[in-house]
């Protein structure tokens, strides 16, 4: 049974379309992956995409015309009798052709794709069909309404043929589907790299980011086109779930790493592709996260749409956007539900013009129950619209009141929650140690139905086991920064890959701190101090270079290759007396060591209990300053 986005056809898909989508479900292996797209504004999709390793690619377009409908057909348009008089479309077999000669340019990027060398250089690697199925139209009529001429067999079927599928072997459908192709060619297997390549290519709604190509990249035996890249998309179930996410009020619950801000992403981006329209808005509470989402989006060269019909704002900005200016509130404590009453007042008094088609919010968890009122209200359609709501019960690190979905106006029950309890993005040994910093404190964490507690399942990768330095002074912690960021640099990391998380700098700590900054510049390798001031946060960007220094309030959002977390004693309160400031504290060390992808190392420069208990934990190993300091001297320094 071959994989289909979406796992079922929506009921609104024609007769034709959904017989066809049956048909190549459950005929086709399951190396086959099957996209059905319906067609909204701009015709900016095919029917259906068929990919397989061993396949290639093929493009379908579906037509329900009947022949009697039919007043003219060519090789370039038809002429339709419809509900609304006469109208013109573009011969499906023509139509399809488009569509791979949009997708072949982008193909053309991709070394990985393309012939290197000999008679076929440049040529892609594999081959691409387009083919018509006419699901309304037999055989014998095409040829007695003259249709036949200009959609022959094999590239297209007809319905007397497509019913004769229901009874195919997957063999058979796959050598029927072969036939489409007017050039078919034997080519080695394609590679993950490769496929993954070709949907990023297919679907740009679905990359999360590029990557070198490696030894694996290419099929054995085959040159290795050196420099190039390759990408990495969202898998099928993030693919399935960002891309067909249905209109209306949605919450998504995950895991520190399950992707779901990748997924807030992808759902952005199918809408900002389709409904041209449309007034996106993204919201976050972290200053940074809103400046590192705008920098992906607004950044991205080959989508300038996203920067056009999507707004990034943190819930403060917007709320300056909507206000004028933020209002001066004296009592701190109850600011941040004032200022959400002040929003929500102004927005309701705003006409439909004015509001969002969509909205959707990216950790949630820290976002007060006011603000949610004022997401809803800033809908154009507060009942109906387009709100999706994305949050971590593990992850919330500041105190809020408890509130339910249902009194902040959002109606989201049953189908419209979904959990996400996959890691993609740790180790199973960076999230193990993480998860023992609250997986045994439920005594510590209050039931929260709002944002509830997900429980990680076991993370995709592995790695090396989390390294806690016991350095005895905050100088000496520094020291070890410094070591082990020109030891993953040697290891062949990037320096905008590393970061240092630090929880706060003391104004004792300014010069030892300003030290490691200057430190890291001398060794050669660019330092981005990105909680250096409210300016820096509000500009970050993801494509600029340098090793990462961060606190860890502002990293909740970011990812990292490696992590460096300075200065753990900084997390004494996660033994406080009072439960809800050893919650807090826990959920923010938790936070902070998820952030590593493939390595964690925890710097301590004092003595505390929360450095004694990682200490004697079985996730974690022990590494004194001396045996750093051995190491580094045994890698060398980067001039």
């Amino acid at each position: 049974m071959a994989l289909t986005i979406p796992e079922t056809i929506p009921s609104t898909a024609s007769q034709g379309e959904q017989r066809l989508f049956s048909i190549l479900k459950t005929k086709l292996p399951k190396d086959f992956i099957v996209w059905y797209e319906p067609r909204l504004q701009g015709n900016l999709y095919p029917d259906f995409t068929i990919l397989s390793p061993t396949f290639g690619l093929l493009i379908i377009e579906v037509k329900g015309w009947f022949a009697g409908n039919i007043v003219e057909a060519g090789e370039q348009f038809f002429k339709v009798k419809g509900k609304q008089g006469i109208e013109s479309y573009q011969s499906p077999l023509r139509q399809a052709h488009g569509y791979f000669c949009t997708a072949a340019e982008r193909f053309k990027g991709y070394p990985i794709l393309r012939q290197l060398d000999g008679n076929y250089e440049g040529k892609l690697v594999f081959p691409v069909g387009t083919g018509a199925v006419m699901s309304n139209i037999n055989e014998p009529q095409a040829h007695e309404e003259n249709i036949y001429n200009f959609l022959q067999q094999p590239h297209v079927a007809y319905r007397d043929e497509l019913l004769e599928w229901e009874n195919y072997t997957s063999e058979m459908l796959v050598q029927r589907l072969r036939d489409m192709f007017k050039v078919y060619f034997d080519f080695p297997s394609l590679t993950v790299d490769q496929v993954n390549t070709i949907k990023g290519c297919l679907h740009p709604e679905t990359v999360i980011r590029e990557k070198p190509v490696t030894s694996s990249s290419v099929p054995e035996g085959v040159e290795l086109p050196v420099g190039s890249s390759v990408v990495v998309p969202l898998d099928i179930d993030q693919e399935r779930l960002a891309r067909n996410m249905k209109d209306g009020h949605r919450l998504i619950s995950g895991v520190a790493g399950s992707g779901k801000t990748l997924i807030l992403l992808a759902r952005a981006k199918v809408l900002a592709n389709r409904l041209f329209d449309q007034r996106i808005l993204i919201l976050c509470f972290n200053i940074t996260l809103a400046a590192h989402l705008r920098s992906l989006l607004h950044g991205d060269t080959m989508n300038p749409q996203y920067q056009d019909r999507i707004e990034v704002m943190h819930f403060h900005d917007w709320a300056r956007a909507i206000l004028g200016r933020l209002p001066y509130v004296a009592n701190q404590v109850t600011y941040d539900a004032l200022l959400g009453e002040k929003v929500l007042a102004t927005l309701q008094q705003r006409p439909e013009a004015d509001r969002w088609d969509s909205i959707l919010v990216d950790e949630a968890h820290t976002f007060t129950r006011e603000w949610f009122e004022c997401c809803v209200a800033g809908l154009k359609d507060p009942e109906n619209g387009d709100l999706v709501v994305v949050s971590d019960g593990n992850q919330s690190l500041y105190k809020r009141s408890k509130f339910t979905w249902k009194s902040v106006g959002i109606k989201a029950q049953g189908r419209r929650t979904m959990k996400l309890a996959q890691n993609y993005r740790n180790t199973k040994e960076i999230l193990e140690a993480a998860w023992t910093v609250v997986k045994n404190t439920d005594q510590d964490l209050t039931d929260d139905a709002t944002f509830p507690t997900v429980m990680p399942e076991a993370a995709l990768r592995q790695g090396p086991r989390p390294t806690l330095y016991q350095t005895g002074t905050k100088a000496k912690a520094v020291d070890v920064a410094v070591e082990q960021v020109q030891r993953l640099v040697m290891l062949g990391y990037s320096p905008s890959e590393i970061a240092i998380l630090y929880r706060y700098k003391p104004k004792k700590n300014d010069a030892l701190f300003n030290a490691m900054l200057k430190r890291l510049e001398a060794l050669g390798l660019p330092v981005y101090w990105v909680t250096e001031s409210q300016e820096t946060k509000v500009n970050y960007s993801a494509r600029r270079p340098g090793v990462r220094v961060i606190t860890t309030l502002s990293s909740l959002g970011l990812e990292f290759k490696a992590v460096l977390l300075l200065w753990v004693e900084q997390f004494e309160d996660c033994f406080a007396e009072d439960l809800d400031e050893r919650s807090l504290a826990r959920r923010q060390l938790y936070v902070a060591m998820t952030r590593a992808q493939d390595e964690l190392h925890l710097i301590a420069g004092g003595n505390a209990a929360v450095v004694n208990a990682l200490g004697k934990s079985d996730a974690v190993d022990m590494a004194s300053a001396a045996r750093s300091t051995a190491s580094a001297k045994t890698n060398g320094a980067i001039a």
